[in-house]
């Protein structure tokens, strides 16, 4: 496990002092009580600060609309398994049997442990060294960031769509639960329609907002 936990130190470019913060930041929920959910909290504010940061030094000309969207694209579930998936967390992370085949709820799991690792660092150095390591593995999304990801899903379809005389779409609540909404979008002109689901209202019809926008793509091809 040395061998591994060296293997991956060598990938984020930093060496721990007290390797129990890495090991504990490696740990499932399922595998034992000692393990990364409080490492977990404190890394998801630490990315949250370090990536403010460099946007606020970096995107000098965004507004503070403009930037929470680019820091809600680097700070993603997606984007940081993306990238716990690069470091190969998988081969490092220790989880309980009763997840071994899950899959789905894995992926999420492996940009948690990221996210424990961020919060390790700054436990066993600083905050500037955390936030170092964490925008160094955030590289390849920062340089892919463009202009259209500081505009929201909604506003990006709606431009598409007047771009091309086409009325503007109709969201409609189909699901309200207390931890899972879902929202069908329907562009009636074309008689496109789909859905997308999320925490709470906006988050869904936000989602229902880019894949209809995937669906233009092909409707137009």
């Amino acid at each position: 496990m040395t061998k591994n936990f060296n293997a991956l130190e060598k990938k984020i470019n930093f060496s721990f002092k007290n390797k129990t913060y890495l090991k504990t930041a490696l740990t499932h929920s399922s595998k034992s009580k000692d393990n990364n959910e409080r490492l977990e909290y404190l890394g998801d504010a630490v990315i949250n600060l370090a990536v403010s940061e460099y946007l606020i030094k970096n995107f000098a000309d965004l507004d503070e609309g403009s930037l929470s969207i680019l820091r809600s694209n680097l700070v993603s579930r997606a984007t940081l398994s993306k990238v716990a998936s690069k470091l190969d967390l998988e081969s490092n992370l220790m989880i309980g049997k009763s997840l071994s085949n899950q899959e789905h709820k894995k992926i999420s799991i492996y940009g948690n442990a990221l996210e424990a690792i961020i919060g390790a660092i700054y436990l066993d150095k600083d905050f500037n060294q955390a936030a170092s390591v964490m925008i160094d593995l955030l590289q390849n999304e920062i340089e892919s960031l463009s202009t259209d990801q500081t505009k929201d899903k909604k506003t990006l379809l709606q431009e598409e769509l007047q771009q091309r005389k086409v009325n503007l779409p109709v969201y409609k609540l189909k699901e309200d639960n207390e931890d899972s909404f879902k929202v069908i979008c329907v562009i009636q002109e074309l008689n496109l329609s789909s859905e997308g689901h999320g925490r709470n209202k906006k988050e869904a019809e936000q989602k229902a907002a880019e894949n209809i926008l995937s669906k233009l793509v092909n409707f137009y091809e």
